[in-house]
């Protein structure tokens, strides 16, 4: 299955909607966020430093502490996230994972896949934080897996 982003990028949209919408951009704490979107803290935690490294999050010290959003979401685009979390070149790979894949030597779907990422990246540029907010998180929490308890009969 082809996936556009990893599950720590569809984190980053949710936690930074979440500063966005829930939060208006005020300080908000890793905790809350991971009880509101569902993810365990650790995770969230690393997830949360690497978008203060791109600089989409300014983190607090101190007492109260905590990130707020280091910009306007109408100035942080999906591509923006995408490439913070996934890395600069995560559009870059061959679509089928074929490492020897390029102009010389293209895939099968090589051209279809150049065309059809160009026209991707121009949307997921022009699709901004501010307008993917609400539906991101909108979605709730991802469904909690019972760990090591039995489900109640009926």
């Amino acid at each position: 299955m082809f996936k556009l982003y990893s599950k720590g990028c569809e984190h980053a949209v949710r936690a930074l909607a979440y500063a966005h919408i829930e939060r208006d951009g005020a300080r908000f704490q890793p905790k809350e966020v991971c009880k509101h979107i569902g993810i365990p803290e650790p995770y969230t935690r690393k997830i949360l430093q690497s978008l203060v490294q791109a600089k989409f999050l300014v983190a607090h010290r101190g007492p109260g502490g905590g990130y707020s959003l280091a910009r306007p979401a109408e100035e942080i685009s999906l591509l923006d996230i995408i490439k913070a979390v996934d890395g600069h070149d995560t559009f870059d790979h061959c679509i089928m994972g074929l490492p020897e894949c390029g102009g010389a030597n293209p895939c099968p779907i090589h051209l279809l896949w150049a065309e059809s990422k160009t026209k991707l990246l121009d949307d997921l540029d022009r699709k901004t934080l501010a307008e993917i907010g609400a539906v991101a998180l909108r979605a709730g929490p991802p469904p909690q897996v019972m760990k090591g308890r039995k489900r109640a009969t009926r």
